[in-house]
């Protein structure tokens, strides 16, 4: 009789299949298969531990709330996959019922007999004899039935978009139907080194696009990951660059244009080149956020300067200028997607370096971070309260 783990208890293997980029079930997978194969002691452990790691992939990928233990047993586990799965209120109906009925007990005499029987998890005495073979077959083929269950039931639900580690193609309906209204504009960000998309959805205006800002490394980690290392390696020889100097503010001057020079005419000394508009100081600010301009400026002089006003007509222009800014910086969810709040860390650097407040430098901009993202809509724990 062939003792191959899938021609015995194939679930295990279509899991498998099932999330093929789980390591952590494929782990469990080839640990078992060799185990059972070779008889060895750790079968029922190993086994529990599979249909637990089931239970947690649909848990997760369904969003579903987890049970309220930290450590629940398999039987708490399964009853949360059931009720995720809509299984849990047929109990007691008709045949299906007495299904899901049968599977609850059969969890339950699952953790029983690994806890009486299993040889490995809870440590046991030396001489005791290792599980028999019929016992471990048992146990086995009642995972196998528990988990071929939960199977059929999950491929019929929609997994939770925003929990969900399925590959993109098990979405196609969805894929066509944003790939059919959607309405792309790019660019690339020359001063950040990113790929800027906006993505215009049906009848949306500019206004309300919604962009994404990308650098490369993201870029080629999700969409090429040989090309990542493509990368990397064409790198290998170049020493990285400091972050400071990645983000700290450059002046470029102004190539100065050849200018046709007669004799004898006078050329005074050339006009320094303007500083670009973004980074022009502010005197007055009347915008979105005009009701911040009084918390922030009290917040630069009291929090990071001590108190000290002397540069009070400084720091307003500085607060003028960085609340007119985020207006633009401040797209949905800003403090929480890595790309549009790295922008705004940029910025703040930048800014800070062309307003010259003494006593404001650069490694200020974390708290300025913070409280942005308090006070402006789209940041970690917003607040309205000023």
């Amino acid at each position: 009789m062939s003792r191959a783990l899938d021609d015995i208890a194939p679930a295990f293997r279509a899991a498998c299949e099932r999330w093929p980029h789980a390591p952590n079930l494929q782990q469990h997978y080839m640990d078992l298969a060799r185990t059972w194969e070779a008889e060895g002691s750790s079968v029922i452990e190993l086994t529990k531990s599979f249909l637990e790691a089931v239970c947690w992939t649909v848990i997760r990928e369904l969003g579903a709330t987890p049970p309220d233990s930290s450590t629940p047993t398999t039987t708490e586990l399964l009853s949360c996959v059931l009720d995720a799965l809509g299984l849990r209120n047929q109990r007691g109906v008709g045949p299906l019922g007495k299904v899901i009925s049968g599977h609850n007990k059969l969890a339950e005499g699952l953790n029983e007999l690994r806890n009486q029987d299993g040889s490995v998890a809870h440590g046991r005495d030396g001489f005791l004899d290792v599980i028999s073979s019929r016992h471990a077959r048992v146990y086995l083929l009642s995972a196998d039935s528990v988990i071929a269950l939960i199977l059929s039931a999950y491929d019929g639900k929609e997994p939770n978009l925003l929990t969900t580690r399925e590959p993109p193609d098990r979405f196609r309906h969805l894929n066509e139907r944003i790939d059919g209204g959607c309405a792309l504009d790019t660019e690339v960000d020359m001063e950040e080194g990113v790929l800027v998309v906006r993505v215009l959805a049906g009848a949306q205006t500019p206004d309300e696009a919604i962009e994404l800002r990308v650098p490369p490394s993201e870029l080629l980690y999700h969409l090429d990951r040989q090309a990542y290392l493509s990368v990397l390696e064409a790198l290998r020889e170049v020493p990285p660059a400091e972050r400071e100097e990645e983000t700290e503010p450059v002046v470029e001057e102004e190539t100065e244009a050849a200018e046709v020079v007669t004799e004898g005419e006078p050329t005074g000394p050339p006009e320094p080149a303007p500083e670009p508009s973004r980074l022009q100081l502010l005197d007055t600010y009347q915008g979105r956020y005009r009701d911040r301009v009084t918390a922030l400026y009290e917040f630069v002089i009291h929090n990071l300067l001590n108190g000290n006003d002397a540069q009070a007509q400084q720091v307003l222009r500085f607060v003028n200028t960085l609340l007119a800014e985020m207006e633009k910086l401040a797209v949905v969810d800003w403090a929480k997607r890595p790309s549009a709040q790295s922008r705004v860390k940029v910025y703040l650097k930048r800014l800070i370096a062309v307003a010259g407040v003494e006593g404001l430098t650069i490694e200020q901009s974390q708290p300025l971070l913070e409280w942005l993202s308090r006070k402006i809509e789209g940041g970690n724990n917003h607040d309205q309260s000023l």
